[in-house]
């Protein structure tokens, strides 16, 4: 287990056509997050997510939207000196049948994506290969 505080609270609404991915890096790059959690809701015209399978493997899975974000949650940490960002997001469309799993780049804003990202102070969260999963796991 490792403590901290959070120190800064950033708010941020990326833009129609936007890559989810590519703008959280952005983000916790541009303000210099390196260990941190978020949370996010807004509108997708495509995504991609993931499924972990084992050994260090991922099933990706492209949807079309409209989708709506019902929730899109997850943490900063260091991946190789880096800011890494591992995200989960459920999104629904407009039968209300929902669809989730590892947020992948090819997510694409649609209306919007509000982002409120929470940067932690007195804690530096990293990440390591588990030889068991093959998975880089949070050293908490």
């Amino acid at each position: 287990m490792k403590q901290g505080s959070v120190s800064r609270v950033l708010v941020e609404r990326f833009n129609s056509g936007d890559d989810i991915l590519a703008g959280l890096n952005d983000l916790v790059r541009r303000h210099n997050i390196r260990s941190g959690s978020f949370t996010a809701i807004g509108a997708v015209e495509k995504a991609t997510v993931g499924f972990f399978m084992g050994n260090g493997r991922y099933s990706s899975t492209s949807l079309n939207g409209p989708l709506e974000v019902v929730a899109c949650v997850g943490n900063v940490s260091i991946k190789d000196d880096i800011p890494f960002i591992h995200a989960h997001v459920t999104l629904a469309d407009r039968e209300g049948r929902a669809f989730g799993g590892h947020l992948m780049s090819g997510c694409t804003v649609g209306a919007t994506f509000e982002v409120t990202m929470y940067a932690h102070d007195g804690i530096e969260l990293s990440r390591r290969l588990d030889p068991q999963t093959k998975l880089s796991m949070l050293d908490a």
